[in-house]
């Protein structure tokens, strides 16, 4: 806890709850996220999603993130909230999706499905618009891995062979966020495929890995996490 001076104002903080897919996403806020926002007084706040009777993270149900939006938005210790969800398998239950996916522009697919979002959970919700910042990541967390391949590959000795066949699949797409969303080819297919001794394992080494990369360099690589980030930002209280 900081130490109060006397005569000094306690420094204001605002709360914004992060509703997560994941504990790999909740790590990366918890180790990455968090501690880059607490001085700019905001405090971030990973929540998961009950996905069953006593477990949380995993596939989400439509019906399951919008009950959990509408209670998080109607409580008062919750002020603004956003969500980290992954595009890839995307439950085709979120507004906008269905119609999104006909869309070839990565950016008026994102566009459509968080619209979508923003105005079904405000309305069920009754918030106002602005306590809501719906963000959906291309197409899932990994993506953010190939921002410094090597950074990547040293956080294991072993996985540094596996940097020529990473960087290529980085150089073959526009961004990190453009590299393909099939089964096969998805950011977490390619990590499975090309690191090795140990594989790698979602929950153990994803947010480790943010953590050597650094906000600096994903957000320069990533411009759809770098504007939500921007929003995130935005709220700092002055």
């Amino acid at each position: 806890m900081e130490a109060q001076h006397p005569g000094r104002k306690a420094r204001p903080m605002r709360r914004v709850c992060v509703v997560c897919e994941g504990q790999t996403e909740e790590e990366f806020i918890l180790q990455v996220l968090a501690p880059a926002f607490y001085d700019l007084g905001l405090n971030l706040v990973p929540e998961m999603i009950e996905t069953s009777p006593g477990h949380k993270g995993g596939a989400l149900s439509y019906d399951r993130v919008k009950r959990h939006l509408r209670n998080t938005l109607r409580q008062n210790s919750a002020p603004v909230v956003t969500t980290l969800f992954d595009l890839y398998r995307l439950d085709n239950g979120f507004p906008g999706i269905t119609a999104s996916q006909g869309l070839s522009d990565l950016s008026q697919r994102l566009t459509a499905v968080k619209q979508a979002l923003h105005e079904d959970i405000v309305a069920v919700a009754g918030c106002e618009p602005g306590r809501f910042i719906p963000y959906i990541q291309p197409h899932e967390f990994e993506a953010l891995l190939f921002s410094d391949i090597e950074k990547l590959v040293a956080v294991e000795p072993a996985w540094r062979n596996a940097s020529a066949a990473l960087s290529a699949a980085r150089a073959a797409a526009a961004s990190p966020e453009h590299i393909n969303d099939q089964p096969d080819t998805k950011p977490a297919a390619r990590l499975e495929r090309a690191l090795s001794n140990p594989g790698y394992r979602k929950r153990r080494h994803g947010p480790v890995a943010a953590l050597k990369i650094g906000l600096p360099a994903m957000e320069a690589e990533c411009a759809f996490f770098a504007g939500w980030l921007a929003q995130i930002r935005s709220l700092a209280p002055h």
